[in-house]
This record gives C-alpha cells, sequence and structure tokens, in this order.
C-alpha cells in the first residue's frame, strides 16, 4: 500500500524548483512524513520550532479576536521556511532556497495540505 502522506510531500518537494525539503509532521515535530530522508533531523527540528511559533502566534491572533492562523511564512537570507497547519493537530513544513516563488510555493503546499486532511 502508498503512503498518501510521504507521496504528498514528495510531489510537493519534485513540483516546485528549489523546494529542498517537506516535513509532515504533529505540532510537536514529530515525523509521520519526511522527504529528503536525508535531512531528517533537520526538518524535525526546523519543524519543533515552527509549531511552537506556529502555536503561539495563533494563540496571540485568538486573543486579540482575529481569524484562525493557518500559516507562517519565515523569509530569510537564503530562502523560505512556510508552515501551514493540517487539521487542528499536524502541520505542513516546506523548506525552499531564495529562488524560489512564493506564491508557487504556497499555493503547491495548501494543495499538499488538502491531501493530508483528507487522509488523517
Amino acid at each position: 500500500m502508498a503512503d498518501v502522506f510521504h507521496d504528498a510531500i514528495t510531489k510537493l518537494v519534485s513540483e516546485v524548483p528549489g523546494v529542498t525539503g517537506a516535513a509532515f509532521t504533529d505540532l510537536d515535530g514529530e515525523e509521520i512524513a519526511i522527504h529528503p530522508k536525508a535531512r531528517r533531523e533537520e526538518l524535525r527540528l526546523c519543524a519543533a520550532y515552527q509549531g511552537i511559533a506556529l502555536r503561539r502566534l495563533a494563540a496571540a491572533e485568538q486573543k486579540s479576536g482575529h481569524a484562525e492562523l493557518r500559516s507562517l511564512t519565515v523569509h530569510g537570507a537564503s530562502g523560505y521556511v512556510v508552515t501551514l497547519k493540517v487539521g487542528d493537530q499536524y502541520q505542513l513544513l516546506v523548506q525552499a532556497g531564495a529562488t524560489t516563488l512564493p506564491a508557487r510555493l504556497l499555493s503547491a503546499a495548501r494543495r499538499a495540505v488538502d491531501v493530508l486532511e483528507e487522509n488523517i
């Protein structure tokens, strides 16, 4: 039987130029699916910290009366880290280089989230 979760993130990494890795984890960074496997520890660590940031920012948004926070994008000198909530307990983390087009990355990541949510 195919692993739908791994297939979804592998497709995401392969279809968007510049994406260097993706991880589907719980909000504590516990792995469900990661691609590429060679970057497992780096992606898990990043997912753990992004999960903390996502939860804290979501709590702040809720206290201020704004809509629920569903994603977080961090743009650094060498690229992007995008984290999107998957359901209420999971997240999709995507790392990409500086030349990656943010709109294309977000569009592909949202499609992956749809697939992940259909299968959790």
